[in-house]
């Protein structure tokens, strides 16, 4: 039997697997948080003497950085997806009322 709710039937139809809207949340703090970290551990290393920083020093905070950003884009890109899903499960049921209505 079908499901009753759009974005449920959307999901089976296309053999869709439902996302998660709080892991995508959770996604965006993290990334941000780690972002912050990142910059904060940055600055600590720019006041310091140059002779005293070793560039391998520098790793620390630019992957954080990087991996920060890259964190929260993919928890936006999952809330992005789950908004399509939703605005295509509903066309899909307007569609599918006007077709049996005919």
């Amino acid at each position: 039997m079908l499901p009753d709710d759009p974005l449920d039937r959307l999901h089976h139809d296309l053999g869709f697997k439902p996302l998660n809207p709080l892991w995508a949340k959770l996604e965006i703090v993290l990334g941000l948080l780690g972002v912050a970290v990142g910059l904060m551990m940055g600055m600590q290393l720019a006041v310091r003497p140059e002779a005293e920083v070793s560039p391998s020093a520098w790793l620390g905070p630019m992957l954080l950085i990087t991996l920060g950003g890259y964190l929260t884009l993919a928890g936006q890109r999952s809330h992005q997806y789950q908004s399509n899903n939703r605005l295509a499960a509903h066309l899909a049921d307007l569609i599918r009322k006007n077709s049996h209505a005919r």
